[in-house]
């Protein structure tokens, strides 16, 4: 297969990646399925996935938060596996770039949220104001999801079929102060979802828990596949216990 064709490909999977990320949200956008499918047309599904391994680890935790977006890991994923593959195998400078694809990323849909859909948001308006079902129809859905390709797709085409030399000079042309502006707001982004995610903790039965998963990560270093297996065997201790309470009382 054409460095052509594979490029052309990784791009329309990107883009129908973030179209299901405005719609069906099937988690095809996760970096743990982008980096296997680029492998995948690549030709190194083993590289893919080591790929999107390490990159999904490191946005495990970030989340969308009301209108602050954080670094995209969509399109980090897919050229950090594809510059990769292209490097013959090896995953540090991949991982090394992801970072710094994922603010050219969090740009791109900055400025898609904050102006482009704003002004399909007009045209929708007077559409409705007409009663034009096909102007809602074309302005609500195909105009937007079309857009992705024009933000996402077709720099991950330049990217992949460029190579790395193409990714340096775009992420040396971003400002410095931007890069940074952008990557302290996205660290705060993953605290401030953990934050609205503990409010959701209304038992005090509950509390428990949390604080035990704190004091394993913590203070014995215990990594993420550690405390979700602990999760697990609380999750199960909880649930047996609950239930010889409910046969003892009946």
């Amino acid at each position: 297969m054409s460095i052509f064709l594979q490029a052309l490909l990784v791009a329309l999977f990107v883009t129908i990646a973030f179209i299901d990320s405005h719609t069906f949200q099937t988690h095809i956008f996760r970096p743990i399925v982008v980096g296997p499918v680029v492998g995948l047309i690549m030709g190194d599904v083993a590289t893919g996935f080591a790929v999107g391994v390490s990159i999904e680890l490191m946005f495990l935790a970030v989340i969308f938060v009301g209108t602050a977006l954080p670094p995209d890991p969509t399109i980090s994923t897919a050229i950090a596996a594809a510059i990769a593959i292209l490097g013959g195998g090896g995953t540090e400078l991949a991982v090394a770039t992801a970072l710094p694809i994922s603010f050219i990323g969090q740009i791109a849909a900055t400025f898609q949220n904050s102006v482009i859909n704003i002004w399909f948001m007009h045209k929708v308006d007077h559409a409705v104001e007409k009663l034009d079902i096909k102007g809602i129809r074309r302005n609500n859905m195909i105009y937007p999801m079309l857009v992705n390709f024009l933000l996402y797709g077709v720099p991950t085409f330049l990217a992949v079929y460029f190579g790395s030399d193409f990714v340096a000079q775009i992420i040396r042309a971003i400002p410095d102060k931007l890069i940074t502006g952008l990557s302290v707001g996205g660290g705060m982004i993953g605290a401030v979802g953990f934050a609205l995610l503990l409010t959701t903790i209304k038992s005090k039965r509950m509390w428990p828990f949390f604080l035990l998963g704190f004091f394993f990560a913590s203070y014995l270093n215990v990594n993420m596949i550690g405390i979700a297996m602990l999760a697990v065997v609380c999750c199960a201790l909880y649930f047996y216990f609950k239930l010889d309470d409910q046969n003892n009382h009946n």
